[in-house]
């Protein structure tokens, strides 16, 4: 998702404010640029995908977690351990704090971008404490 702005900054274009990817032209162009500490996606039930209504996948540099919004299993990968995706942890015991971790993860991103996305933020001026 972070092509994006890239793109747009390339071409000139403005990059919307309301958005939660960053530009890549940093590191594109040798510049400052962190990676992210996480990254996510999502997908709805489509014609590839047909298992679960909704899935939200998190990512950290050693560590991927897919949640199936409509069920209890799901996936959790130690991607050193395991870069190739085969061994599933999810139901590891000795595994399941970093599972809950990744879970609170989601959990925090789904609500960020949830009210940062739903316009409410601009009815309310920022609080001042």
């Amino acid at each position: 998702m972070d092509i994006g702005p890239a793109v747009l900054e390339m071409a000139g274009v403005e990059v919307p404010e309301k958005t939660a990817a960053q530009s890549l032209l940093p590191a594109i162009e040798g510049g400052d640029w962190v990676e992210r500490e996480y990254m996510f996606a999502e997908q709805g039930r489509d014609t590839n995908f047909t298992e679960s209504r909704y899935e939200t996948m998190v990512r950290s540099h050693d560590w991927k977690l897919v949640h199936f919004v409509d069920s209890d299993d799901g996936q959790l990968f130690d991607l050193n351990a395991d870069p190739d995706e085969v061994r599933n942890l999810w139901n590891s015991p000795e595994h399941q704090p970093r599972k809950q971790e990744l879970l609170q993860v989601i959990q925090r991103w789904r609500t960020e971008s949830s009210y940062e996305h739903s316009g409410c933020r601009a009815k309310w001026p920022p609080n001042r404490a």
